[in-house]
């Protein structure tokens, strides 16, 4: 299995280890997710995007664009989503016109509603997704229970 690289989260969330972007679901249907926050009520995916990441990728220029939605004013994303469609509420800014590439490594930002947990950046590769396991913060897999195991503090969620 190729290299994945490794990108530093971008929240604002004092403290954060992880960040709250995941990719879960399987390779034939990629799903992006956002760890639900219980401190941040109301909050919510305002934008994401589809990046094919290379070499020469950076957190401020991730690369060739693939899909890009954006909400309507006040509106917010909190459900999962299939990577390539756009919810109620949401314009398509660029639409995902070709299947994804087992080989290619993958960048998906997220932009959130709230002022605590602004915004994430992670990559990812098809076979890394499987049925029960999520990608999220550096690349870094593991089931989808111990995922749901981890304390949310280590996600930037504070109660306070």
């Amino acid at each position: 299995m190729a290299a994945v690289v490794a990108l530093a989260p971008l929240l604002t969330a004092c403290g954060a280890e992880h960040d709250p972007l995941f990719v879960t679901g399987t390779a034939a249907k990629p799903t992006l997710a956002w760890r639900d926050c219980p401190a941040a009520k109301g909050d919510g995916i305002t934008e994401a995007a589809l990046y094919e990441w290379d070499d020469s990728s950076t957190v401020d220029d991730p690369g060739r664009t693939l899909w890009h939605i954006k909400a309507a004013d006040g509106k917010t994303l909190s459900q999962r989503i299939r990577l390539g469609t756009a919810p109620d509420g949401f314009t398509t800014e660029r639409a995902l016109t070709a299947a994804l590439d087992p080989g290619t490594t993958y960048a998906l930002r997220a932009n959130m509603a709230s002022d605590d947990q602004v915004s994430g950046l992670l990559t990812f590769r098809l076979e890394q997704l499987a049925a029960g396991r999520v990608v999220f913060d550096e690349s870094s897999t593991e089931s989808r229970a111990a995922y749901d195991d981890r304390d949310d503090e280590e996600f930037g969620c504070f109660t306070e």
